[in-house]
């Protein structure tokens, strides 16, 4: 008989890259970000199916946004995504992607 050892995990010793779900393209795409009543310009990278990072200053007090990211080849998605975290070098704000929204091209 096999016995399997159990172990417990411990994160904070690990980087982002192993605790995320899903694997990250390093990319940079133009993104327009609309929070409350206000819409600005970004830098979408790192993306994946889960999220991404986007190069933008938000203020402290928008947690959650709308992310129109131009794909190639002409194409647009739209998703709800909620703040994850926020770094001041780069200016920038890890999201993770709630809903997609619509897609069109």
């Amino acid at each position: 008989m096999v016995r399997e050892r159990e172990r417990s995990m411990d994160f904070s010793e690990e980087s982002g890259e192993q605790r995320r779900r899903h694997r990250r393209s390093r990319v940079q795409l133009a993104a327009r970000i609309k929070f409350e009543r206000s819409e600005v310009m970004a830098i979408a990278e790192n993306i994946s199916p889960g999220g991404a990072f986007l190069r933008v200053t938000l203020p402290d007090g928008a947690e959650w946004l709308v992310a129109e990211i131009d794909l190639p080849e002409g194409k647009t998605v739209s998703v709800k995504a909620h703040v994850r975290w926020r770094r001041q070098d780069p200016p920038g704000v890890g999201v993770q992607f709630h809903s997609f929204l619509e897609r069109w091209g």
